[in-house]
């Protein structure tokens, strides 16, 4: 490579149009030899070197005016023409163009003369091949001090396999990289193509190039997108469409209150390398994906994640049994205050094992409904028989039904009931209502059920224009079973029209319960809330839900404004692999945990979750206004009937005051739509007594009746 050292003016030099600096960004357009000295060419070029007002070069300007031009590194060239074509010095010379014109205005250059300018030291390549002028730039931009950026790094390797034949090892060996390195490259490259041809390629800038990688890098993510070392592609275009759209910014239409679209711009989930190992962690639990592409959020995917908490609690067991076994072979060591952690960490540890293994365990998965649209809801219900309530006919039911009286006289049943029947042959939800009748907040034994269970339970009702009835009861099988530890079997018949769905759950003594059903359905979605019972599991999902059918910024938005305008967020956060919700307030410095404000605000979170998880079903809303404050209660009241009619809710809640129905009453709210019932106690029996939303408007304005 024949060589020489020669001075030239400023003037004759030219910039690399084709320089591997500019190949990352989207405005690069290859430039054939004959048209590299086109004075636009160059001026582009130029533009491209110093960036905007000069921020890619104010290093060497600096350097230049405080010290001179000094020649350290070689400038190397090649002859064009007239002209010399810059092969290595692309910035020094760029800088020197821009401070001779500096000069030439009369500016100040510092230390630099006009001799600087008009005879620059240079080293002329002569009949260069192009493949060792790649070489030279790669030893000195890859392996060399001067680094590029990765991705033109891979794109000078990837030139040299594919347009001038060199095989992996040729690269590794002249550029001196591993062979990982090289491979590492070419498949990053190759994904970034990919991304480049997608809808959302004109995002592409050179620092995410280290994203790219990462996937490439991760077996999880490499096989999401089934991704291929042999054609260096991924073959999962459903996948990687969805990929490509979490590392870019993406555009919604929406639409106002007075019919105008706008365009609402969405950042993009993944904005740093890091995050593609946390979401490789969850890749594989489609629940969370679609979570975290709802919220737009990493960290509330990971916290709902099943399989993040099913390896955290592997990892924890894990490590605590090699961690114990330490602490058996260092015991001699033991002081009395360690034999007290000792004790409560043991505590811990078997609250963890069950006391028996008859325990009751409640799969809280959502069924198929019967109805795939519901227009009607509940109409009527008669109640044959659960627990002290016979043969009581409830009609007339609307979208908001309340249900009043003194304690002890069956609202929590009444509620009991709409909620059962919703749910037909699912012996899920008489197990829920029994765990939290009997205040376990865990897993509960068999032999509960089998003790409180006392007569059979018989409901009929008209739900969406269809006749649908329950029967519970229990018995002793004559199925053909182990009966060693045998307590007795609950059994369960549903009825909607001309469908009969059955199951059984056999209780033991000594072994968990066997539930059997051939096919299980429910009318339609439905909740139970009260002030009594705390479902952890159920509000993390109804939170969910709310995130997902964009109505979380509602609650929030409503407690603002009506409990604690302080407030500015409450977020699902996991804190040691428990999930809790932390509210974050412009009069505190850190987040706290929601328990920490009072009962009122968290009642009003809950129900709000819980109305939206009711989607196009039930909510059962016992002593609804317990906790919150009477001054609360007409636009609390309010929000609830709007949220019904949002989301298609039948409501169905009890209250003992007056102040709550005076607060429906009085919100002025569809009362046309609202029901009221009556329970109280005739002859030993309990009645129930309806009162229509108008006919109990008029009694209150009127009389001031007390309906308790």
């Amino acid at each position: 490579m024949p060589s020489k050292r020669i001075t030239r003016h400023i003037d004759r030099l030219i910039l690399d149009p084709n320089n591997y600096r500019f190949k990352d960004r989207p405005e690069y357009r290859p430039v054939e030899l004959e048209n590299v000295a086109d004075p636009r060419v160059q001026q582009r070029t130029l533009n491209f070197i110093l960036g905007k007002n000069n921020s890619n070069v104010k290093d060497l300007i600096s350097s230049f005016t405080t010290n001179g031009f000094l020649d350290i590194d070689q400038i190397q060239v090649t002859e064009v023409g007239e002209n010399f074509l810059v092969l290595e010095g692309n910035r020094r010379i760029a800088t020197l163009k821009y401070l001779y014109d500096e000069f030439k205005k009369g500016n100040d250059v510092g230390r630099l003369s006009e001799s600087d300018f008009k005879s620059v030291n240079l080293v002329s390549i002569e009949d260069e091949e192009p493949i060792q002028h790649l070489i030279s730039m790669g030893l000195h931009h890859i392996s060399g001090k001067k680094r590029w950026n990765a991705v033109n790094e891979s794109q000078l390797v990837s030139d040299l396999i594919s347009n001038h034949n060199k095989t992996e090892q040729e690269v590794c060996d002249a550029l001196g990289i591993s062979t990982v390195k090289l491979r590492r490259g070419l498949r990053t490259l190759s994904l970034i193509q990919q991304y480049k041809q997608s809808d959302y390629g004109d995002q592409f800038e050179s620092p995410m190039y280290t994203i790219f990688e990462t996937v490439i890098s991760t077996p999880e993510m490499r096989s999401w997108i089934e991704w291929s070392n042999e054609d260096m592609t991924a073959h999962n275009a459903v996948n990687l469409e969805r990929l490509f759209s979490w590392i870019s910014q993406s555009e919604d239409i929406e639409i106002d209150e007075d019919g105008n679209e706008r365009i609402s711009t969405k950042e993009a989930i993944i904005s740093q390398y890091r995050q593609i190992k946390e979401i490789a962690k969850f890749i594989n639990d489609p629940r969370a994906i679609e979570l975290m592409e709802e919220s737009r959020s990493i960290a509330e995917a990971y916290s709902y994640s099943d399989v993040i908490g099913e390896n955290r609690l592997r990892n924890a067991l894990d490590t605590l049994r090699k961690e114990v076994q330490v602490a058996f072979n260092f015991s001699e060591h033991l002081t009395e205050p360690d034999y007290g952690e000792i004790q409560r960490l043991k505590d811990k540890l078997d609250r963890l094992i069950p006391s028996s293994k008859a325990i009751v365990a409640i799969n809280d998965k959502r069924l198929a409904s019967y109805f795939t649209t519901v227009d009607n809801h509940f109409s009527e219900i008669f109640v044959h028989s659960y627990r002290k309530l016979r043969k009581i006919r409830v009609k007339n039911l609307s979208k908001v039904n309340i249900f009043v009286g003194g304690n002890n006289l069956g609202k929590t049943s009444i509620l009991e009931c709409f909620y059962l029947l919703s749910q037909l042959n699912d012996i899920n939800a008489f197990l829920d209502l029994e765990k939290y009748r009997g205040k376990f907040y865990s897993d509960f034994h068999s032999k509960w059920i089998h003790k409180n269970f006392l007569s059979d339970i018989e409901l009929e009702g008209s739900f969406n224009g269809a006749e649908t009835s329950l029967f519970l009861s229990k018995t002793e099988t004559e199925e053909n079973i182990e009966k060693s530890g045998y307590l007795s079997t609950i059994e369960s018949e549903g009825k909607v029209n001309d469908l009969t769905l059955e199951s059984s759950i056999h209780l033991y003594t000594n072994k968990a319960p066997e539930l059997h059903f051939t096919k299980s359905q429910v009318l339609c979605p439905a909740t139970f809330t009260s002030p009594f019972r705390y479902n952890t599991e159920l509000l993390k999902k109804a939170h969910a839900n709310a995130v997902k059918e964009k109505y979380f910024d509602q609650v929030i938005e409503f407690i603002q404004v009506n409990l604690d305008p302080s407030i500015e967020k409450i977020e699902m956060i996991s804190d040691e692999g428990e999930s809790r919700f932390m509210v974050s307030s412009s009069r505190i410095n850190e987040v706290v945990d929601i328990t920490k404000y009072g009962e009122g605000l968290q009642r009003v979170f809950e129900i709000a979750l819980l109305m939206v998880y009711s989607k196009d079903g039930v909510i059962c809303i016992d002593e609804v206004d317990s906790a919150i404050h009477k001054s609360l209660l007409i636009e609390f009241t309010k929000f609830i009937q709007q949220t019904a009619e949002q989301f298609n809710v039948q409501v169905f809640l009890s209250t003992h005051s007056k102040e709550c129905i005076d607060a429906f009453v009085k919100n002025d709210y569809h009362n046309d739509f609202i029901r009221a019932y009556a329970l109280s106690e005739v002859d030993g029996e309990i009645a129930c007594k309806y009162i229509e939303g108008g006919r109990l408007e008029k009694l209150i304005d009127s009389i001031n009746f007390d309906i308790r």
